[in-house]
């Protein structure tokens, strides 16, 4: 009988993971793979709250978590996890901390590969922030010294992806080569992807194109989703989250 995979995605706000990779989560969830999902805050701080406004400061962090609810059932998404940091502020939290919280959830799902944002690539201050604890969490969760723990014992991920946002693609292809890159087709689950981008209401109200027709032409929603391969061979052309996991058997 063939293992269930699993995947943990560690972000930052409610909509990363649906503006990110939410073809990529659904494509998975599709085959089975059991997702977690671990958000570092309930994005309190959004700019935005609705289009017209239909929400208040105060309000906004609980109908973020709705929003996030619903996306995630879009997604496929059945275990959804918070950090509880305030928005805008994980930078200034204690790495260490940090990464003893993430490695505590790694090592209780036991995931075969990790998502998360690059450090460098991650265009927001929480979200290169949570990718440096997260990053830091994959090298160490299965150093039992590091972080013990009488419950969950010390496990090793085999993979670390990093989100390429369309933004900073050209940079990073130019800068280190198409084979660092793993490309995963999501036409199949494109309609998911907007789907749950839609329950992220508060927050793409005021992206009319995504509202106007089934099918809207925006950069973040083409044919493919992309991620920087972490700590593996680079010569290995990839078009899935688990292909060198299956390779290796």
């Amino acid at each position: 009988m063939q293992t269930q995979r699993r995947l943990l995605v560690v972000l930052a706000h409610p909509d990363d993971e649906s503006f990110l990779c939410g073809g990529t989560i659904a494509k998975m969830s599709e085959r089975g793979v059991q997702v977690t999902l671990l958000c570092a805050t309930k994005g309190e701080m959004g700019r935005r709250m609705g289009n017209p406004i239909f929400t208040t400061r105060e309000a906004l962090p609980g109908l973020r978590v709705r929003e996030l609810k619903s996306a995630c059932e879009e997604l496929g998404i059945k275990d959804l996890r918070f950090l509880h940091v305030r928005d805008r502020t994980i930078e200034f939290e204690s790495i260490d901390l940090l990464t003893e919280r993430i490695i505590k959830v790694i090592r209780e799902v036991q995931p075969d590969a990790l998502v998360t944002f690059h450090e460098k690539y991650g265009g927001h201050p929480d979200h290169c922030a949570i990718g440096r604890a997260a990053e830091f969490a994959f090298l160490k969760s299965g150093d039992p010294d590091f972080y013990p723990d009488p419950v969950f014992p010390a496990y090793k991920i085999h993979s670390l992806y990093f989100v390429l946002w369309h933004a900073y693609y050209e940079e990073w292809l130019n800068e280190n080569g198409q084979s660092s890159i793993t490309r995963v087709n999501i036409t199949g689950t494109l309609q998911k992807k907007i789907r749950a981008l839609r329950s992220h209401r508060s927050q793409t109200l005021a992206v009319p194109e995504l509202w106007g027709n089934q099918n809207p032409s925006l950069p973040f929603l083409k044919k493919f989703e992309y991620f920087i391969k972490g700590y593996s061979p680079t010569n290995i052309e990839e078009t899935d989250l688990f292909q060198t996991i299956e390779r290796m058997g």
